[in-house]
């Protein structure tokens, strides 16, 4: 009788034990595919990610958008804000399909805030005549600006800033370029809960001593803005390049600061591989939390991330 007994205890423990292995084989299963969370305005909410769009193991960034890490610190109005850069491509697939729409799904699966997009078409034939930033904007249920780098007959190229914030002012200003393909400068300001950020969203030149040129002018820019400040773009360049530290000397990278650097944003040409040229900089006084890059299953460009913390200024009252 004891000895039966014995088994049948051993019995339930090991069902038990088995139970366990199961749930914690099942939740590690559940979660492989849904680390990423969004915090943005309040919702929690869990995203799927997809990693086989790339060879690069993705995985690994399975902690780099842990938004409720300062979730403690926040106050009533303070938030955090998701900004995006992405080169579309004038939203067209590997084979030249246009595929806007798809492009929209994938921006929309983050919920970015303020997003920062180039080579975006306006009634280009090979776009189907859209006005590509209106219509992502709409779609999303933003306020827009667009600046174009080419312009013929009407039908337009360019840079476009969409935010959920009101864009209070904007201007496109022209940087020196010896190509047929123009280059500029997108500079909108966004009032976020009544202060300002100046967003800036660039497309540099492919040639080394035109991104110099370039990159003097931004600078000058920069210099001459009193406030928060994100810059924004694909800067057709690598970190360590010369031109890039001298914007880094003003600035931060956001993928330098979470030692997310190693991310790659134009990891699917052969000619180019594990390339990091597009970037996001913000001011020393914005804080960054976290920066994440994920691929695009339309665009030659990676979809690039960074999340920062917005803290509402306290109005002094009279006692």
């Amino acid at each position: 009788m004891k000895g039966r007994v014995e088994l049948k205890h051993v019995r339930i423990v090991g069902s038990i034990v088995l139970m366990m292995v199961i749930i914690s084989t099942n939740l590690h299963v559940m979660m492989v595919g849904y680390r990423l969370r969004s915090r943005i305005n309040g919702v929690d909410e869990v995203i799927p990610i997809s990693y086989e769009a790339s060879d690069y193991d993705y995985t690994m960034q399975e902690n780099a958008f842990n938004a409720g890490r300062i979730e403690d610190f926040l106050e009533e109005k303070d938030r955090e804000i998701l900004v995006m850069s992405f080169n579309i491509r004038h939203g067209a697939d590997w084979n030249g399909k246009e595929s806007l729409n798809l492009i929209i799904d994938e921006i929309k699966a983050f919920r970015p805030q303020i997003i920062a997009l180039q080579e975006v078409d306006y009634r280009m034939p090979r776009s189907r005549f859209k006005d590509q930033a209106k219509v992502i904007a709409d779609a999303l249920g933003f306020d827009y600006v667009y600046g174009s780098t080419i312009n013929f007959l009407g039908m337009k190229y360019g840079n476009a800033i969409i935010s959920a914030y009101p864009i209070e002012e904007y201007r496109s200003i022209n940087l020196p370029s010896g190509s047929l393909e123009g280059r500029a400068v997108l500079k909108a300001k966004i009032n976020i809960d009544g202060e300002i950020y100046h967003v800036l969203n660039t497309h540099l030149g492919l040639n080394e001593k035109e991104r110099n040129r370039q990159i003097d002018v931004i600078n000058n820019i920069i210099k001459e803005i009193d406030g928060n400040i994100i810059l924004m773009g694909d800067f057709n360049e690598e970190p360590n390049t010369l031109e890039a530290k001298e914007i880094n000397r003003k600035m931060v990278d956001t993928a330098v600061v979470t030692e997310n650097e190693f991310l790659y944003t134009y990891a699917y040409c052969n000619e180019v591989p594990n390339t990091r040229i597009d970037h996001i900089y913000v001011s020393r006084d914005v804080r960054v939390v976290d920066h994440f890059v994920v691929p695009s299953g339309i665009s030659d460009h990676s979809m690039v991330f960074s999340l920062i913390f917005h803290k509402t200024r306290k109005k002094r009252g009279i006692i």
